[in-house]
């Protein structure tokens, strides 16, 4: 019985040793990763020296679509921690978090734009997981709007002006998993472009210079293009298609005439013409490499430190003008559907992440005299400060 074993227990071996070997390059690069960032001055982690191997596992993908089958075909509603709700989504789930550090820094950020002359307000996206509705496994806790809701609570103590998107949102009409992506965290161009409608409106309520006309945000203002069968997204690339299958995306783009100059200078990109000639990167738009190339990355084409939109539409007197404000973004990847929007109805607006942006940001908002600065962040970055995201002032 053992000698019968012996080619098995050899191939095994000789498998786990070809893997080793393979890894062993991802394993060289992620140390030169971190040498660089040791003479940098940035310090060392395991944690990032980790996440770059774990990039670089050999046959990684399809290991991820494998193990994603047998938990489909099992009927399990997790895999690599990604849950599916019973609406049949996937989401990933936040713990329970002090929010009194981070909503302090944002509040102490509002009074130092004060002292400055700059209004500030927050914007809170939603989050996947439904705050009235959640359908996650009975053994599983999501904490993302509880955490919001303490988070705006020391906002509306301190009067900082904020607005709740999930209020909008639950007044749509829409069921709320229908603003994302099923196999992604992130809302889809649809939502994108409601949030700003919402957004627009509110900032016209704190102050009427910032209205845009109707017609620039309206819904029949805009051609849609449907891409079926398409988006692999966050939690998907992370269970493998075999568990999550594949998302439509709508593609939306004004119907009227436009001109933007796109630029992110830290990563040499600088483009003027319309809005789909400078917006989108349709390279993202394919099933090809699907956990390589990101759908919903196809506005913007990823996240950047600095991304500046100009909107360049004449004449002033059109009913798609911009209005002629210039707006300072602080945003995650929530951003990247809703910058594009954004820049349609206002004259100059800049886009800063804070995981990516390291220079003081006090001194470039002086230098940049933005007429509003607005943090733009979705619940999920509440548990991210490690990445900074609300060291407004250190």
């Amino acid at each position: 019985m053992r000698k019968t074993m012996i080619p098995e227990i050899v191939a095994f071996f000789l498998l786990l040793g070809i893997f080793f070997l393979l890894g062993i390059k991802g394993f060289a690069g992620g140390c030169l990763n971190e040498a660089r960032s040791f003479a940098a001055g940035k310090g060392l982690s395991i944690e990032r020296l980790e996440s770059y191997y774990n990039e670089r596992v050999p046959l990684k993908n399809a290991l991820i679509t494998l193990n994603g089958g047998f938990r489909r075909v099992l009927g399990q509603r997790e895999v690599n921690e990604r849950y599916r709700l019973e609406n049949g989504q996937l989401t990933y789930v936040i713990p329970e978090l002090d929010m009194t550090a981070i909503a302090e820094n944002t509040v102490e950020f509002q009074k130092e734009l004060a002292a400055h002359g700059i209004p500030m307000a927050y914007i809170s996206a939603p989050f996947k997981v439904d705050p009235k509705d959640k359908q996650l496994p009975p053994s599983v806790k999501d904490f993302s709007n509880e955490n919001a809701d303490r988070f705006l609570a020391v906002l509306r103590e301190n009067n900082v002006p904020f607005l709740d998107l999930r209020e909008n949102f639950a007044a749509s009409g829409k069921e709320h998993c229908d603003w994302f992506f099923p196999t992604d965290h992130h809302w889809t161009p649809e939502a994108g472009l409601y949030a700003v409608r919402a957004l627009t409106e509110f900032l016209a309520e704190q102050d009427n210079a910032f209205t845009v006309q109707p017609a620039v945000l309206s819904d029949e203002n805009f051609i849609r293009t449907k891409y079926n069968d398409i988006v692999l997204g966050s939690c998907g690339r992370r269970t493998g298609s075999w568990y999550s299958g594949f998302d439509d995306i709508t593609v939306l783009e004004p119907a009227y005439e436009t001109k933007l100059h796109f630029s992110a200078p830290d990563d040499g990109i600088d483009r003027t013409g319309s809005f789909a000639e400078t917006i989108f990167f349709p390279e993202h738009l394919t099933k090809k490499n699907a956990f390589k190339n990101d759908a919903y990355a196809v506005y913007c084409g990823r996240n950047y430190s600095r991304m500046k939109i100009k909107n360049l539409t004449e004449p002033r007197t059109s009913d798609t003008a911009p209005t002629g404000k210039k707006l300072l973004v602080l945003q995650d990847s929530f951003g990247l559907v809703t910058a594009p929007f954004l820049s349609l109805g206002y004259q100059e607006c800049t886009f800063l992440d804070l995981r990516q942006f390291h220079d003081n940001l006090m001194s470039y908002i002086d230098a940049y005299e933005p007429d509003m600065v607005l943090v733009f962040y979705n619940p999920g970055a509440l548990e991210d400060n490690n990445w900074n995201m609300f060291d407004f002032l250190g």
